[in-house]
């Protein structure tokens, strides 16, 4: 077989060249979706692997978490800075914060200075370790708004791409109907483009929105999974605040 045969049988070439004799609005609606393609494709690789990260740091965290002696030691020791990308920690920080300033506020109010504190021998009331596990919650619902971040983009493309692929579609047929109607005859001339135009932003608009679909529920079980662990770690580190600071008094 001649090679412009075979290459006119791949079918490559056959988008190519329907999207060669397609109408302007045709070619636009393909533009935008190939665009939108890219945009959704660069997203999903972005956002697995910053998942990917925020798994693992979150596993070497709660290692460390679960090691300690006393729930602030990571805290008073500075060594959070190797857990720079897990979100866990980046909660675990702020309940630590929330816990010095109860404890700072304690000692305030028992006219102590701030040099006569010893974190390791203080103690909290119920309330203020409620306080502390509230500041915790907050900063975990933080962290899973920052890692739903452009998850909306997904959504709103494998929504949008079949409805532009229907738009072009329903185009075309009208771009075929009016070039019968000029021609007075169904002329192949006349209704290739139209036809042309509707079947390829119809391909294409579903290449787009198949993989998005698939893509964002994939990402977003693995960010509830993530989210489910930064909601239970406030219980778990108010549970290490009363088995250290609890004043029974």
């Amino acid at each position: 077989m001649p090679l412009p045969s075979l290459f006119a049988t791949c079918p490559l070439a056959s988008l190519f060249y329907s999207f060669s004799i397609s109408d302007p609005v045709g070619k636009a609606i393909v533009l935008i979706l190939v665009v939108a393609s890219i945009a959704v494709w660069t997203i999903m690789l972005q956002k697995g692997i910053e998942l990917r990260q925020c798994a693992r740091g979150d596993e070497r965290f709660f290692h460390a978490f679960e090691r300690q002696n006393h729930p602030l030691e990571l805290y008073v020791h500075q060594e959070l800075g190797a857990f720079q990308d897990s979100p866990m920690a980046r909660v675990y920080a702020e309940a630590c914060r929330a816990t010095q300033r109860e404890i700072m506020a304690r000692a305030a109010r028992q006219h102590r200075q701030l040099s006569e504190i010893n974190f390791s021998a203080e103690h909290l009331t119920p309330a203020q370790i409620d306080a502390v596990r509230k500041a915790a919650e907050c900063a975990a619902a933080d962290q899973c708004v920052l890692l739903e971040t452009q998850m909306t983009i997904l959504g709103s493309t494998y929504t949008i791409a079949p409805m532009m692929g229907l738009f072009g579609t329903v185009w075309g047929v009208m771009k075929s109907f009016e070039g019968m109607g000029q021609e007075g005859m169904a002329n192949l001339s006349a209704v290739a483009p139209g036809i042309a135009s509707a079947l390829l932003t119809t391909v294409i608009g579903l290449v787009v929105a198949i993989p998005s679909a698939l893509g964002s529920n994939a990402l977003a079980a693995r960010i509830q999974f993530l989210c489910i662990q930064l909601e239970n770690f406030p219980d778990k580190f108010a549970s290490r605040l009363q088995q250290a600071f609890l004043d029974e008094d």
